[in-house]
């Protein structure tokens, strides 16, 4: 049902009542995690959400997934398969509150390495048992059809293909985890196929499995530590379903985020999903419709740092009104056929961008033409439109997700460009608060020199040298799961700005290094963590409520 103000008042309730035994931080000080001593970082740019959370068929089925989307590979190689999965097995909201009570009788002080992942195996090996089954059943009945057969490949001896790989998955996730890194074996052999299995085998984890299996695969053995990541939210559901609520509703996602936030010790905070046209649809008579006032509840309650946006879908930043692209496309409500529509768009954004200054809360916005339900609709997540939005709400504090193109660098930058212009210096003016991040920038894995040269012209090209201040490390994971090698992404891009500092050795930024500047001081500032910022002030209020010793994150920012 759509979510109104009664339903979201009735939604928030049982997701709350009764609240859930929280568990203690899972493991604060494990040294494959943690270590003080070491810069700061921090990934701006993830999900950790299972199938449960996403309109997963109306999405395959109405979204336009060209050569220029994250997931097109993955589309493009597996998508009679991702069509033949239901996900209806992912676990919901009532099984992960459990799992995650299962966790307060067990340590919360790890000695040792690796004792995070260990206490956790129990839901790695859930969601992973569950996924196998159902990855099986769906390669099966994608091998009925001919088209299918010929996309999945020979089961037998010859070439391998995705179904002998799908066969090919052992009984258990730690037997799992070990042909993954065995190149003599089917799926060691296969990093494609690997990369589309792990992405699907995702979807039927617990949320808080895959913020761990983040956290330990790029912090083990790794000269930096995860000191926190941003975990994004998306709301399709009037855009692609007339309003109809993913499994786990939009409130329950929220309120296990907030639960996340606390198992993982501060490790992982959500940006909440903003959508104009449900905030429309179910705007109350105080004026406030279901979408802000889960932004406040987010905020002000769950431990959320920000608020994250997702033009593409159908709605443009600023300058909604007068636009006519909405007419005739399926789907959408009546409402999308009036000519005010726009206006009435234009308006929820507002409603948005003036709490968030009031606020101080930051925004991350998709910026890719990318993931949309029609070409038009992609269009309305370009600059120009931000452009709009920072002359009209100068200082919003904005980061544009992916800096425009997730391939910047075999298109020379010029999307990324176009963003990095709305990105100044100057104290008061528009763009003052404008930042980017790197979420998805597969030429760190594929073409090093490429986008090493790159990140060198886009540095140098920003106004007074801003974008040293303003460029953050961000990943896109799980979508960036299929790409090969995906575990070297941290690795490969400290090597990537190794390389653009040696350009100007000494240069310093925010008082250090480039690369300490790019891995977390910049998005510090942007997420607004520094003492005596609102965010870091709400932080300090949850962590107390729920008895959260300060994060490592936190031990670096005094």
């Amino acid at each position: 049902m759509p979510l109104n103000r009664r339903a979201f008042l009735a939604t928030l309730a049982s997701a709350l009542c009764p609240l859930p035994t929280v568990a203690n931080p899972l493991c604060p000080v494990d040294p494959t995690i943690s270590d003080r001593t070491l810069p700061l970082t921090i990934d701006v740019h993830t999900h950790i959400f299972n199938g449960r959370d996403l309109q997963i068929r109306m999405f395959l089925a109405k979204t336009t997934v060209g050569e220029d989307s994250e997931l097109y590979p993955l589309v493009s190689g597996a998508g009679a398969l991702l069509q033949a999965l239901g996900w209806h097995f992912a676990p919901d909201a009532q099984s992960e509150r459990k799992a995650i009570r299962s966790y307060a009788a067990q340590l919360i002080e790890c000695k040792d390495a690796g004792q995070m992942r260990s206490l956790a195996a129990p839901a790695f090996e859930e969601g992973y048992v569950v996924g196998r089954r159902e990855l099986k059943a769906a390669a099966d009945a994608v091998y009925q059809t001919p088209d299918g057969a010929a996309v999945l490949g020979p089961r037998d001896a010859g070439p391998v293909g995705m179904g002998a790989a799908i066969d090919a998955l052992p009984a258990t996730y730690d037997e799992f985890e070990r042909q993954q890194f065995d190149t003599a074996g089917i799926l060691g052999s296969n990093p494609t196929f690997l990369g589309y299995i792990r992405f699907i085998l995702h979807n039927f984890n617990h949320r808080h499995v895959n913020a761990i299996d983040y956290l330990t695969t790029y912090s083990r053995n790794s000269a930096r530590k995860i000191d926190l990541i941003i975990a994004s939210m998306v709301d399709y559901d009037w855009w692609l379903a007339q309003g109809a609520q993913t499994p786990t509703t939009l409130p329950e996602q929220v309120e296990l985020m907030g639960l996340i936030s606390t198992l993982t010790g501060g490790r992982v905070h959500g940006f909440v999903p903003f959508c104009p046209l449900r905030e429309l649809m179910t705007k109350g008579t105080d004026g406030v419709g279901a979408s802000l006032r889960l932004v406040r509840y987010a905020i002000e309650q769950q431990g959320f740092l920000g608020v994250k946006l997702y033009p593409p879908m159908g709605f443009a930043a600023w300058g909604n009104a007068g636009k006519t692209v909405w007419q005739d496309k399926k789907g959408l409500p009546a409402a999308a056929a009036s000519p005010d529509f726009g206006s009435q768009l234009d308006a929820a954004m507002e409603a948005l961008f003036r709490y968030c200054m009031r606020n101080d809360v930051p925004i991350m916005a998709h910026t890719n033409h990318s993931n949309g339900p029609y070409e038009e609709f992609k269009e309305l997540a370009g600059s120009d439109y931000w452009s709009l939005a920072l002359r009209k709400f100068p200082g919003l504090r904005v980061s544009f997700g992916h800096f425009g193109d997730t391939d910047p660098e075999d298109h020379h930058g010029d999307k990324s460009r176009k963003f990095l212009s709305l990105i100044t210096a100057a104290p008061n003016s528009a763009g003052a608060n404008a930042f980017a991040d790197s979420g998805y920038f597969a030429g760190v894995l594929l073409n090093q020199p490429k986008i090493t040269e790159l990140l060198r012209h886009l540095y140098a090209a920003s106004d007074n040298n801003v974008l040293r201040e303003r460029l953050m490390y961000g990943t896109d994971w799980t979508m960036i799961l299929p790409q090969h090698n995906v575990e070297r992404y941290l690795s490969d891009f400290m090597d990537v700005m190794a390389r653009v500092e040696a350009e100007e050795p000494g240069k310093v930024v925010r008082q250090t290094s480039l690369s300490n500047a790019f891995f977390g001081q910049n998005a510090a500032t942007f997420l607004g963590l520094r003492p005596g910022m609102r965010n870091r002030k709400r932080l300090e209020a949850f962590y107390a409520a729920r008895q959260v010793p300060d994060p490592d994150w936190m031990h670096k920012l005094r």
